[in-house]
């Protein structure tokens, strides 16, 4: 068996949510028609989804001094709203493969990061009309999946990625692959491939650090690779205060989204730049009240 059929054997064992696939099918549906409601999910949610969505409903920002009841699963969705509860239930592979407190991965910025590059590889789509809003959105939100699979399941390899990092210098993506000959994109979407995720999705992970690479589906990867890096460069609290200070603060990014299509003119710039900003508005309080639970 060669070193890549191995590595996925191994991934067989992953059987952590056997609700995943249809998950993510209800999502894109729900995205996709407008008659849908977000409390058709909830016909698929297991135990664990459920138990972590009634958390989140019970938190002290959705319900601050625990004023309401939470009397179900259909009353917490309401609570929390829609789009906070695909963030939720897509990075369910995530809760249930780390721990609160983590000292090697810390979570709560794991978390963070998935749900900005989802947003923000949408809203790039939408306005640069590259690859399809609602799959990036997905491929977004779950890109970093092989980062925790090999945190989990191949210790031996993430001890030597992790000697490779701070002995010699590395960076994580060429530790990974001098490990695995490949980064942990291709190990994310080996898993999602193995449980059916469709491959406008998996190939959108596979490639999100290297979209050049990609045969099918470029386009969608390269809007999860540019919501990753713009992602990276944000600090959600320290550059929203202001529109025209983010927009200034990351008018080079603009220069990397030209790479991969026609120049955006100045009227889609603007455009594409409130879009952006009017999302981390929107996820600013989220992340606040993760903070605060």
């Amino acid at each position: 068996m060669d070193f890549e059929g191995n590595i996925i054997e191994r991934l067989k064992n992953v059987d952590l949510l056997p609700t995943f696939p249809n998950i993510v099918s209800d999502v894109l549906k729900i995205i996709d028609d407008p008659m849908s409601s977000a409390s058709d999910i909830a016909k698929h949610m297991d135990a664990s989804m459920i138990g972590e969505v009634l958390r989140v409903a019970g938190s002290a920002f959705f319900n601050r001094g625990g004023a309401r009841k939470i009397t179900s699963i259909e009353h917490a969705i309401a609570m929390i709203g829609y789009e906070h509860l695909t963030h939720i239930i897509l990075q369910m592979p995530f809760l249930t493969l780390t721990e609160r407190g983590d000292k090697i991965i810390d979570i709560k910025s794991f978390f963070s990061h998935s749900t900005l590059c989802g947003v923000i590889a949408r809203d790039i789509s939408s306005i640069t009309l590259l690859g399809n809003p609602n799959e990036v959105y997905i491929a977004g939100i779950i890109h970093d999946i092989g980062m925790i699979i090999i945190y989990r399941f191949f210790q031996e390899e993430w001890g030597k990625i992790l000697f490779l990092m701070n002995e010699k210098g590395l960076s994580r993506l060429d530790a990974e692959k001098e490990i695995f000959s490949f980064d942990h994109g291709v190990i994310g979407a080996m898993l999602l491939d193995l449980w059916n995720i469709p491959k406008s999705i998996t190939n959108s992970i596979r490639y999100h650090h290297c979209p050049e690479q990609a045969d099918e589906d470029k386009e969608n990867a390269v809007c999860v690779y540019l919501g990753n890096e713009l992602s990276k460069q944000i600090i959600t609290k320290r550059n929203t205060d202001s529109f025209i200070d983010f927009m200034l603060a990351h008018k080079n990014f603009v220069e990397q989204i030209n790479l991969f299509r026609y120049p955006l003119n100045p009227k889609e710039e603007m455009e594409l730049f409130s879009k952006i900003y009017s999302s981390l508005k929107g996820l600013e309080n989220i992340f606040r009240g993760n903070e605060d639970e």
